[in-house]
């Protein structure tokens, strides 16, 4: 069965916001912990949500950190931008007839301040954010939500992510993955059969996987 629903992750794929998402944390964590983590010691928490990433950083009132963390990061719009390629990419796929969905760790309220003023909200038929699942990826949860929301089959449904742990959730969902390596650090450690170094490659892989189904 060919691929149907082209599922993406936000950070890192699609929007580019880890240098504002890490900045803001570093400087919560210098503001209320009294140290400032350096960025290389942030970047295993780009995956998480901001909650986990927020605990796993030792911060002792979570909910009150990431009112601060939120903040910095309103202040930090300016640097957030969507990926060169990614709007015509989503054209080029609706063009084609592909479901395409959402499935990240943020929560709503950071969906609306990050995605909400880009204008792509309206390319994507079903967006799974935090509050949607108890697990978050790595754990396969959020897409088989998806996949359960819309109807999907886990064969025809690619999720398209920059980490090792959007592709670990796509293998334990039983969907194909594709790794984005056009973010700022792209993971070494995923498990996948796809890597894609740009968004049109995205296209040209769906294509050959067409032509494949056809024969």
């Amino acid at each position: 069965m060919p691929i149907a629903h082209v599922v993406f992750d936000i950070d890192g794929t699609l929007v580019d916001t880890e240098a504002a998402f890490q900045l803001s944390l570093q400087e919560t964590a210098e503001q209320l912990l009294g140290r400032s983590p350096s960025m290389a010691e942030l970047n295993y928490t780009f995956s998480m949500t901001t909650e986990a990433a927020l605990a796993a950083l030792g911060f002792p009132d979570v909910p009150s950190a990431h009112k601060v963390w939120e903040k910095k990061c309103m202040e930090k719009l300016g640097m957030m931008r969507v990926y060169d390629g990614i709007p015509q990419l989503l054209d080029a796929l609706l063009l084609r007839g592909y479901v395409l969905g959402i499935v990240s760790s943020s929560t709503r309220r950071e969906f609306q301040m990050v995605f909400g003023p880009l204008g792509l909200e309206d390319c994507f038929g079903r967006v799974v954010l935090a509050e949607d699942t108890k697990e978050h990826k790595p754990h396969p949860e959020p897409l088989l939500y998806y996949m359960k929301a819309t109807g999907a089959k886990a064969n025809e449904v690619l999720f398209v992510g920059d980490s090792a742990g959007d592709m670990f959730c796509a293998k334990a969902a039983g969907t194909a993955g594709a790794l984005a390596c056009w973010c700022r650090h792209p993971t070494e450690e995923a498990e996948t059969i796809y890597r894609i170094s740009r968004p049109g490659q995205l296209l040209d892989l769906l294509l050959e996987l067409e032509a494949a189904e056809r024969l």
